[in-house]
């Protein structure tokens, strides 16, 4: 029988271990961040405004099929995680198995609904202009007809992360950055593809990704090779992947939905200035999704480190991982909250000349970041109880801020307050979140015998 190879999510120091998962998936967002400006440039100087207004519009609906394909990569990695902690290979392999044929099934049925509802879709995004239609149905077609890669490809990143390849797996995620920025250059400035060259630059550098992550697998250098494709059914462990990874993806939605919530309550205000107050708004999303990115690889790191050893019955060294995450998120945040706090005039003009929107920026920031030095912890608890496999909760706490609280407070304060209550509503909705979290841990330490409900003790359940 194959040795399992030393899993150094159970034995090595953790901060050591958070360095060595977290910092490359820090780096990899980045990366992401970089390839979104550079696809943007090129389209808006090789192509026209017209072409980055079409790639624009189909934004929503690119995040739902990022929304889901982390709906089955994230679900996969739960799951995963603590097989491979515990030491089930056969489970592992099954799961690995099921989740690639859930995402060749949501890449079909993206297909299938675009055939059946996409024209009409971009038409109604465009407003009616032709050609904006016409741009945004072109990126969107090839978007969607190749979905099942971009599926595949996030199945087998998260898998290199929980098998303790992270470095292979940033590497894999550099060179799809990169290469897609190369690709987008060649096809959009030099063959004068357009839009059409943005989406199918993306689509080679995931092919070419994907096919090297296959190569891999083929050699057999991993315990979960290509062939247990064909030793475990396709259907394995479906219910458990969209439980476990609907809290992340719809997270993914809430986000989207929230942002334009802020625009349409801007609109429904009349807010004087509008188009200072937004261009401020933009500035501001970027600056806090920059910002949010260490936030983000701490979390998947201890969704990693967690799973194992709380899969391996570690619980000191999973209560440690959860002490360490709420740590390291409190301390970063707070110094996220200060540097915004005393420089967004600073902030403000690093991205523009124009004094308007430097004084929106100077006037929002503060207060759209109130709370933001709790928002880190409470994202590890529920980060948390999606690791340890705890999907009732884990969906609860993830999902409460955006649809629960955010949303409907951004209309009903602008109703209230006015163009002020919209910024006062993701402070408020973090101070709802906190009360929320208190009381789920409180009903969990009473039911089981979790340390402040979350850490365990030994003798109560694992569920």
């Amino acid at each position: 029988m194959t040795e399992p190879p030393n899993n150094s999510f159970l034995t090595a120091p953790l901060g050591q271990t958070y360095a060595k998962t977290a910092l490359p998936i820090i780096f990899v967002m980045g990366m992401n961040g970089l390839l979104a400006v550079a696809d943007a440039l090129f389209l808006g100087h090789y192509v026209g405004a017209q072409a980055l207004a079409a790639v624009t519009l189909m934004f929503p609906v690119y995040m739902l099929i990022v929304a889901l394909a982390t709906l089955v990569a994230s679900g996969m990695s739960s799951l995963l995680a603590r097989h491979l902690g515990g030491n089930r290979l056969p489970q592992a392999q099954a799961v690995f198995a099921g989740a690639h044929g859930l995402a060749l099934l949501m890449g079909l049925l993206l297909i299938v609904l675009f055939m059946l509802f996409g024209r009409p879709m971009v038409l109604l995004a465009a407003a009616g202009s032709g050609e904006l239609a016409q741009l945004g149905g072109v990126y969107l077609r090839i978007t969607v007809l190749f979905s099942p890669v971009l599926f595949v490809l996030s199945v087998n990143s998260d898998t290199l992360r929980n098998e303790g390849r992270v470095g292979f797996m940033a590497a894999m995620s550099l060179l799809v950055s990169l290469a897609n920025i190369g690709f987008n250059y060649i096809l959009i400035a030099h063959l004068d593809m357009g839009v059409a060259g943005s989406a199918y630059g993306t689509v080679l550098a995931q092919v070419l990704a994907l096919l090297i992550i296959t190569a891999f697998r083929v050699r057999g250098g991993t315990l979960l090779h290509i062939s247990v494709l064909g030793r475990h059914s396709l259907l394995h462990g479906w219910g458990r992947i969209l439980a476990l990874g609907a809290p992340q993806s719809l997270s993914f939605i809430g986000l989207s939905m929230g942002s334009a919530g802020i625009i349409a309550a801007l609109q429904m205000v009349s807010a004087p200035g509008y188009d200072d107050t937004v261009s401020a708004y933009g500035i501001i999303t970027r600056v806090m999704t920059f910002a949010f990115l260490p936030l983000l690889g701490v979390s998947h790191a201890m969704q990693t480190i967690t799973g194992n050893n709380y899969g391996a019955a570690l619980w000191d060294r999973s209560n440690g991982s959860l002490r360490f995450a709420l740590g390291a998120a409190l301390v970063y945040c707070a110094l996220v909250q200060g540097t915004v706090t005393l420089f967004p005039a600073q902030i403000g003009a690093a991205f523009v000349n124009d004094a308007a929107t430097i004084a929106e920026v100077t006037r929002i920031l503060p207060v759209m970041t109130l709370c933001f030095t709790i928002s880190g912890p409470l994202m590890m608890i529920a980060m948390h109880f999606q690791a340890v496999g705890d999907a009732r909760r884990a969906a609860l706490l993830g999902l409460a801020k955006p649809y629960l609280f955010a949303l409907p407070l951004t209309f009903v304060l602008a109703l209230w307050i006015g163009e002020g209550g919209i910024w006062l509503a993701g402070p408020l909705a973090e101070l709802c979140l906190l009360m929320l979290t208190i009381g789920v841990l409180t009903g969990t330490a009473r039911r089981k015998s979790l340390r402040w409900g979350i850490f365990e003790t030994g003798t109560g359940e694992t569920a």
